[in-house]
């Protein structure tokens, strides 16, 4: 049955904070290594869910090193983490009817993507988005402190703990953080 596109109310959608760590940034030669995500209820913002999804490369010997050294992958850390399938799999059981949420979501969005397409899964989430960093710079564009809207800059800005940088769990608390912060002002 096609969606009713009139009718939607975005707004009742809870939402899935996500990001996701890369082999390196080249979409059809690098792969998803580490998916994060908080879900939280549509209105309220309470979390519902928290979770750290591992996925195993399949093809390692295309990674940048310089991308793997970023996002903390290593053989011993990655030793129980799961085939790239079974990761959607879990993901997508946290995201079934609603909206990601992303930092630079675009990005995340199309590895995302390429790697359920790989798999021969369906996305079961709204096809729109929200992107925290559009958010930011529609908020506080012209302010001196921020040069590039990163979460580096705009987490100390709003005294927000950023756990390990570029962890994608830690990445995906960050983004709500900064989101309940953005959408206060």
């Amino acid at each position: 049955m096609p969606i009713d596109f009139k009718n939607i109310d975005a707004s009742k959608y809870d939402l899935v904070f996500f990001d996701c760590e890369f082999t390196g940034l080249e979409i059809l030669k690098h792969e998803i290594v580490e998916i994060g995500l908080v879900k939280v209820k549509a209105g309220t913002m309470e979390v519902l869910a928290k979770r750290r999804i591992k996925i195993k490369p399949q093809k390692l010997e295309n990674a940048n090193p310089e991308s793997l050294a970023i996002s903390g992958y290593n053989e011993e850390e990655w030793a129980d983490a799961v085939e790239s399938k079974t990761g959607l799999e879990e993901f997508l059981s946290y995201t079934d009817g609603c909206m990601l949420v992303g930092h630079n979501v675009a990005v995340d969005r199309m590895f995302l993507q390429k790697a359920l397409e790989d798999c021969g899964l369906e996305p079961n989430f709204f096809y729109k988005a929200l992107d925290t960093f559009s958010l930011a710079w529609a908020k506080l564009q012209g302010k001196s402190e921020f040069k590039s809207f990163s979460l580096s800059e705009l987490a100390p800005y709003f005294s927000i703990d950023e756990g390990a940088k570029h962890r994608a769990l830690d990445d995906a608390k960050t983004t709500y953080q900064v989101f309940k912060k953005l959408m206060e002002l």
